[in-house]
């Protein structure tokens, strides 16, 4: 097996090239996955076949012979070179006109997306204006370039323009989603729902806006993830990026401390705390009690800040006021587990006296319970017992 030695490009200090004993660079069909081998070889296959395609066509008269020939490049063509000549004298004016239409297309395109760009980055709200509009131009653009070649080319346009009734009940039939997302983009845009640059959640999902299109929103949470949302299927949103977002942090302390203190020690060091985290724009305060915990009071603390610095705040601000009980000698419960001693062995007995008062209060008890499993015809027969025996005395 040959040696092979690491050659370190002096500026990066990376390796650079992989050399044999010989001092000869390693094959670069050696250095490629097998995935990227199996693409390669593919698209060499289908380069061959088109070639091969190609030649056949033009010169099919010569492979085939006139029959299959003239069916390929047309009667009276030697090959598909002369076939192609002639067209293009034949619709040079056309083709020209063609290629003509289409610059002319994108040089109006490039203009009004030039001053689209100029006039709209203000504000947020007026570049994602911007951005619909230059959506809507490029569609419009294809499809006029589309009808104009299919003018050129000889295309009856006032018949497809007849049909265009027909082609919109189609088109909205088939395509109700389709509409239903570009009209829910125009109202999100025009009812200033977000703009792009600002932070929203949608659907559960937080996250940038980066583009706002005619059919999907797309947002991005600065963590790799980029969602497309259709524009019809955004039901509620929340926009975090129009206020100062409020930053709530709930800390307990133990019920054996004195509340009035530590309240004390939080009017003296609380402000403090606004130096030590520049990114807080109001507060922080002191909420008061927010809760009673089965070994806490749970003390609220607020502040504000913008809503790129939410959750860094929020951090900070639960480190600095843990801090701030830990440096003022402020109880922090915790789960703890208390230990009793054992039961004493020697406990003391029952008396005899002890034993007959409990005897009785036991059968008084069952007497009670037994008296009151008397059934209801036992009841009344006793109750007529009783009557009859008063009259009789009566008697």
């Amino acid at each position: 097996m040959e040696e092979k030695e690491k050659v370190i490009d002096k500026e990066t200090g990376l390796e650079a090239k992989v050399l044999n004993k010989n001092g000869g660079k390693t094959g670069w069909w050696k250095r490629k996955t097998k995935g990227e081998k199996i693409s390669f070889i593919a698209a060499i296959f289908i380069f061959a076949v088109s070639i091969t395609a190609l030649i056949i066509w033009i010169h099919s008269r010569q492979f085939f012979g006139d029959e299959v020939g003239d069916m390929f490049v047309g009667e009276g063509n030697y090959n598909g070179w002369v076939m192609l000549g002639n067209f293009f004298r034949k619709n040079a004016f056309k083709a020209v006109l063609m290629v003509v239409t289409v610059c002319i297309t994108f040089l109006v395109v490039f203009i009004l997306n030039g001053i689209i760009n100029l006039t709209t980055q203000a504000t947020r709200k007026s570049r994602t204006v911007g951005a619909l509009i230059r959506n809507l131009i490029k569609y419009i653009a294809v499809i006029v370039d589309i009808i104009a070649i299919l003018a050129l080319m000889g295309v009856d346009t006032v018949s497809i323009f007849a049909g265009v009734n027909v082609l919109a009940l189609i088109v909205g039939l088939g395509c109700q989603s389709l509409i239903k997302d570009i009209v829910a983009g125009l109202f999100i845009v025009f009812d200033d729902y977000f703009v792009v640059g600002e932070m929203v959640i949608i659907d559960g999902f937080r996250g940038y806006v980066t583009d706002v299109g005619l059919r999907t929103t797309k947002l991005d949470d600065k963590c790799g993830n980029l969602k497309s949302i259709s524009n019809s299927n955004i039901g509620t949103c929340v926009n975090l990026s129009r206020s100062l977002n409020l930053v709530s942090v709930n800390l307990g302390i133990g019920y054996n401390e004195d509340l009035e203190r530590v309240e004390a020690i939080i009017a003296r060091e609380l402000p403090k705390i606004k130096e030590k985290i520049p990114m807080i724009v109001e507060g922080p305060t002191y909420r008061g009690v927010v809760g009673m915990g089965d070994s806490d009071v749970t003390l609220g603390f607020a502040c504000k800040c913008l809503y790129k610095n939410r959750f860094q705040v929020e951090r900070d601000l639960r480190r600095e006021i843990y801090q701030l009980y830990v440096k003022n000698d402020v109880l922090i419960p915790y789960n703890q587990i208390t230990i009793n001693p054992q039961d004493p062995q020697d406990r003391p007995e029952a008396t005899e006296e002890d034993i007959k008062l409990s005897s009785d209060l036991v059968n008084k008890n069952r007497v009670i319970v037994e008296k009151e499993k008397e059934t209801f015809f036992k009841r009344a027969k006793d109750s007529f017992s009783i009557d009859m025996s008063m009259l009789e005395d009566q008697d």
